[in-house]
């Protein structure tokens, strides 16, 4: 393979002892944009998070980790990379000191609740999210999702569990060791792509690197380990030594000695990895590249390890390294100057995570998503077996004189009408209102518990109007699964639905501000005028103007988005200042036309709610707005809705028609320019309200990233 952007190092060097024979050494040529990217996440977690008293990360005052571990690294990526290897080490640091620190973080990112802690944190990750995204969003995306898996997965220690063998300890290990966050590293940082069908062996191939740079963690990580174990009260060390130690009844030096020997089997195993895969005539350039490159991620690992602060007490930064971070880097900044750099913007954009539909037999399954019963069930459940004893609180039930008495009973639960709705509410969500909560919240500064009732408002009416939608539209799923009509029934699933905004309003009485029953009737009042229009627009195969449409759409998506941002904005101690209605008109604009337009184009849609449903549900979306006035075939385009009608759906062969109707009217190509504009505008309106506010909103700008098609 060619190097482009690093030396190979000589012998003497750096040092090893022995732990990496077989494997080459190699250095990146801008190690400096490490320390600017590890000195910015440092910054960042002070300002964001919490202090820091005597934290050492990936630097070293001769080798760096990035520098060495990530050697081939793009120069116009080694910074952002580096930044987000930072915000691990200052993460896992946190896990360390305080494991409820770590539990109430993934509760929290899985729950939606948040506090000052876990807010700081999630601003510095869109950072790295939105910066990755402006360099290369299909790579960027790949990385989500590989991190996406590392969390799932349970990254963090299991401090109370005692690990009896080495060989049961090392599965646990090689997850805890972040595999999957390194691999998206490499990845992004390198500009490889794997192919889908080769991830697998590649993650056979990397095995032995894997193990090999987890107990090298081990090893020279053992005394902070053991110390900081020791502080919090912690009956175990979760570490590979620890468990050599209780398996063989050893000494720590004896426990080391068989560390040392294991990490070096680890390596040759993967040394003749490499050899073999350079030859393989059955893989990929980019998976034989992944492969050669990751002998670094161990090489790199150890020379780091030997002369690290953070390891090793005695060491400390280099006379660069102390000067920045004494006094910043904005004193000290970067030496390397990038060849053609560019400036980036900030946006970007991501996809949608897909998530399994998990309808199998029997009860509520473990995502949350209610399964159908089988038939003998349900018929036991409504028709019990009749019985010629009653007991004798049955029999007082039937009583005449108590009936005429009229004697006062307890309420019937809610149950009953709760159940659609929280079917509704199991089924898997984008999330978008939950992130514009989230983020006009940097900027609004609502205390966490009146945020807390405003997102619960939100989601109750967003969720009751999905209901109302999917039965007045005919729309059979909702996110890949049955719509709740179907599973309910109609009566009943409007009646829960409708149930909902007694619980609003219950909600909002908790807010103090009086004005915020005001603004829900008034954005309550939009929502529904707007819905109004698109059902007679429907029903009578009238089609709006492009005007009208928007107005449809500012009442109806863009009113949820403004109902939030007005009841912040009245808690908020800041609300005078916040005028954020164009970015919620925009945003309910671009979510809406995005959803018009990822319904006719978009696989995952299709999968999620059946191909084109729009069409079938005969909603005038912007495109066939668009194509009706544009196209000149207008009369048959016409007929085609007016066969929907009274069909109530369309054929297959109808919607290719219509398709190809619209694609021939230029309706698509008009459809996303205009999205592109509203994103640049959407843009432009963050920028503006980062300058009122006098702060740079990481979060909505990673929102519009990911909503961008």
């Amino acid at each position: 393979m060619e190097y482009q952007h690093s030396v190979r190092l000589l012998p003497g060097q750096y040092q090893t002892e022995g732990l990496c024979d077989g494997l080459s050494v190699r250095k990146h040529v801008a190690e400096d944009l490490e320390e600017i990217g590890t000195f910015n996440a440092q910054e960042d977690w002070r300002n964001l998070v919490a202090p820091m008293s005597n934290y050492k990360g990936g630097l070293g005052p001769k080798h760096s980790f990035m520098a060495v571990s990530l050697p081939e690294c793009l120069p116009d990526r080694f910074e952002i990379v580096s930044y987000a290897n930072e915000f691990a080490f200052l993460h896992d640091e946190g896990n360390i000191e305080n494991d409820a620190v770590l539990a109430a973080f993934h509760e929290g990112a899985r729950n939606g609740k948040i506090d000052a802690l876990k807010s700081g944190k999630r601003q510095m990750q869109a950072k790295i999210l939105n910066t990755m995204m402006s360099i290369d969003r299909p790579r960027a995306l790949n990385a989500m999702r590989a991190w996406a898996i590392f969390v799932e997965q349970g990254a963090g220690r299991q401090h109370h569990y005692q690990f009896q063998t080495l060989e049961d300890y090392l599965p646990y290990r090689s997850k805890d060791v972040g595999h999957m966050f390194w691999h998206a590293l490499v990845t992004f940082g390198c500009a490889i792509t794997i192919p889908e069908e080769e991830l697998g062996i590649c993650s056979e191939l990397v095995q032995s690197a894997v193990i090999a740079a987890s107990l090298t963690n081990d090893l020279f990580s053992y005394e902070k380990e053991y110390e900081a174990a020791q502080a919090a009260g912690l009956p175990n060390v979760v570490n590979a030594l620890w468990v050599l130690m209780g398996e063989y009844d050893i000494s720590l030096e004896e426990a080391k000695a068989r560390c040392r020997t294991r990490i070096k089997e680890e390596v040759a195993r993967y040394a003749s990895t490499v050899e073999e895969t350079i030859t393989r005539n059955d893989l990929s350039s980019d998976a034989k590249r992944y492969i050669e490159l990751m002998q670094y991620s161990v090489s790199g690992n150890v020379v780091w390890s030997l002369q690290c602060p953070r390891y090793h007490k005695g060491m400390q930064y280099n006379e660069r390294q102390l000067l920045r971070e004494r006094h910043g880097i904005s004193k000290y900044p970067t030496t390397f100057q990038l060849i053609g750099q560019k400036k980036r913007t900030r946006s970007g954009s991501v996809g949608s995570v897909v998530v399994e539909d998990t309808f199998t037999s029997g009860k509520k399954t473990k995502t949350g998503i209610y399964s159908h019963q089988s038939d003998e069930i349900i018929r036991a459940s409504v028709f019990p077996m009749d019985s010629t004893s009653k007991s004798p609180e049955e029999e007082r039930d039937w009583d005449v004189i108590g009936l005429a008495r009229g004697t006062p009973l307890p309420r019937l639960g809610e149950e009953l009408v709760l159940e659609p709705y929280r079917y509704v509410s199991c089924l898997p969500s984008k999330g978008v209102r939950d992130m514009a909560v989230d983020s006009i919240n940097l900027w609004l500064c609502v205390s966490p518990q009146f945020t807390e009732t405003i997102r619960s408002i939100i989601k109750v009416i967003h969720n009751s109007s999905i209901m109302l939608d999917d039965l007045q539209d005919g729309s059979q799923l909702r996110r890949g699964s049955p719509s709740a009509h179907t599973i309910f029934g109609e009566a009943q699933t409007i009646n829960s639905a409708t149930f909902q905004y007694v619980l609003a309003i219950a909600e909002l009485r908790k807010l103090p501000n009086p004005l915020c029953l005001d603004i829900f009737i008034d954005e309550m009042r939009s929502l529904f005028v707007g819905q109004g229009f698109e059902l007679h627009w429907t029903n009578a195969v009238q089609c709006p103007s492009v005007v009208e449409y928007l107005q449809m759409v500012d009442g109806k998506t863009g009113g949820l988005f403004r109902l939030l941002a007005r009841l912040m904005a009245a808690e908020s101690p800041h609300g005078g200042k916040a005028d954020t209605d164009r970015l919620c008109r925009l945003l309910g604009r671009y979510f809406q036309i995005r959803d018009d337009y990822q319904n006719l184009v978009s696989e995952e849609y299709m999968a999620q709610k059946g191909f084109c449903e729009d069409l079938d549900e005969g909603k005038f979306s912007l495109p066939l707005v668009h194509a009706l006035a544009h196209t000149h075939k207008g009369l048959q385009l016409r007929a085609l809705l007016r066969q929907r009608r009274q069909k109530g759906q369309c054929t297959l062969e109808q919607k290719h028609l219509i398709l190809a109707l619209m694609r021939g009217a230029g309706s698509m190509k008009y459809t996303l320019q205009v999205l592109q504009a509203l994103h640049t505008e959407l843009e432009g309106e963050v920028g503006r309200l980062e300058g009122v506010f006098g702060q740079v909103n990481h979060e909505i700008r990673l929102m519009l990233a990911v909503l961008k098609v």
